[in-house]
């Protein structure tokens, strides 16, 4: 109960209170909410910034719901007038705007509408786009087999590996930080890779065999290889460091090519067991469901699949000379999409399925071209006189 001594002390604190509370609304509060343009869900850790027309800057960050606000208890509430904002967060274009500063952009707010003394500003933000895939390719123009990559245009050719040995068929990682190939480097054909500046060079198998043709499967945790460490070519599975190196297919023909499925369930792949010439293959990635998908008198090799799985472009020479055909997955509705007195070889599709890059002798000797997904439109992207080939997008 109260008393006299400490009713006074108690009147006293509500008016402190109640001031306190309408000096906090009074002073203003800049809040708003941080999104992904593009699906809409909250983007957490963006960092939110002003600086206003009186010079007063503050910055913050959003939390997991993607909110953010600023108010006069942590630093300068953004004066009124206009304020420069910039909103940044990693894997999105950062945005920059001036807004009007002026209590919700109400210069007249007056107690009676507390709530025009909240600044609500939401922003979004729009995801930074990936870069053009580069295509990937073996070349012999400086000497001896180096890897090379270049834009999907055919510029900006760069060299990333150097040295006296023959570095072929690179394979993006499906994040593109890394290419892997096979080299000679140490003696004997070997699994290597480096990242995609032609840094951080790491060799992956060590054996005095032949271990070639790298794939690396969809999430990246594995790589799949053909190796004749026991006797006669096999395809092999290992983790993208190199352990665990594990042999899926077991026969006494050549097995080789490797190729996943973009779900990552599958491996197409080639083999002479049947016959004596090359044909494609499927199996499940443990190596389990072995299934013939052609069956023609020309060899049928180097197997690529398109990005949505439902098809398989592959190099045949059932026409009396190599060209590029497609298939379905199960094998069916063959499709020619080359038709020319060269050889044109060794597909691979880009990353939107638009298009499949391949190499061609047609001008005397092998370079680089590029056509749409139906054949049409073929167009050359490397021009010297050396080998340039073996083509990953």
């Amino acid at each position: 109960m109260l008393n006299g001594r400490n009713r006074p002390h108690y009147r006293l604190v509500i008016p402190i209170v109640l001031g306190a509370a309408v000096a906090f609304l009074l002073s203003g509060c800049m809040w708003g909410f941080v999104t992904d343009a593009t699906t809409g869900d909250p983007i957490e850790g963006a960092t939110v910034s002003y600086t206003d027309s009186k010079g007063h800057t503050d910055s913050t960050t959003t939390g997991a719901s993607g909110l953010y606000a600023f108010d006069q208890a942590t630093g300068p509430y953004p004066a009124t007038g206009t304020a420069d904002i910039e909103i940044s967060a990693p894997g999105y274009d950062t945005l920059t705007t001036t807004r009007l500063i002026g209590y919700d952009d109400n210069p007249n707010a007056t107690l009676a509408n507390l709530s025009s003394f909240w600044e609500v500003r939401n922003f979004t933000l729009v995801p930074t786009a990936a870069p053009p895939a580069q295509i990937a390719f073996s070349s012999d123009r400086n000497g001896n087999n180096e890897i090379y990559v270049m834009d999907a245009d055919g510029g900006g050719q760069t060299r990333l590996t150097n040295n006296l040995a023959s570095d072929q068929f690179p394979d993006w990682s499906p994040d593109r930080s890394q290419i892997a190939f096979h080299s000679d480097r140490d003696g004997n054909f070997e699994i290597y890779v480096i990242d995609a500046d032609g840094g951080g060079l790491t060799r992956l198998t060590t054996n005095l065999a032949v271990d070639v043709y790298p794939a690396w499967s969809p999430d990246g945790s594995k790589i799949a290889f053909a190796s004749s460490r026991d006797g006669n070519f096999e395809i092999y599975v290992m983790n993208a460091d190199g352990t665990g190196q594990t042999r899926i297919t077991n026969n006494l023909a050549d097995d080789g090519f490797p190729a996943w499925s973009p779900d990552g369930s599958k491996i197409a792949f080639v083999s002479n067991r049947d016959g004596g010439n090359f044909e494609v293959y499927v199996m499940n990635d443990n190596g389990s469901g072995q299934t013939r998908l052609t069956n023609s008198a020309g060899e049928d090799t180097l197997p690529s699949w398109s990005p949505d799985g439902s098809l398989i472009a592959f190099t045949t020479a059932r026409d009396g000379n190599d060209e590029i055909y497609v298939m379905n997955d199960s094998g069916g509705g063959l499709t020619n999409l080359t038709n020319d007195t060269a050889n044109d070889r060794h597909p691979t599709w880009s990353p939107d399925g638009s298009q499949i890059a391949f190499n061609s002798d047609r001008d005397g000797d092998l370079e680089i071209f590029v056509m749409d997904d139906n054949g049409s439109d073929q167009t050359k992207l490397t021009s010297n006189g050396a080998l340039d080939y073996a083509a990953d997008w």
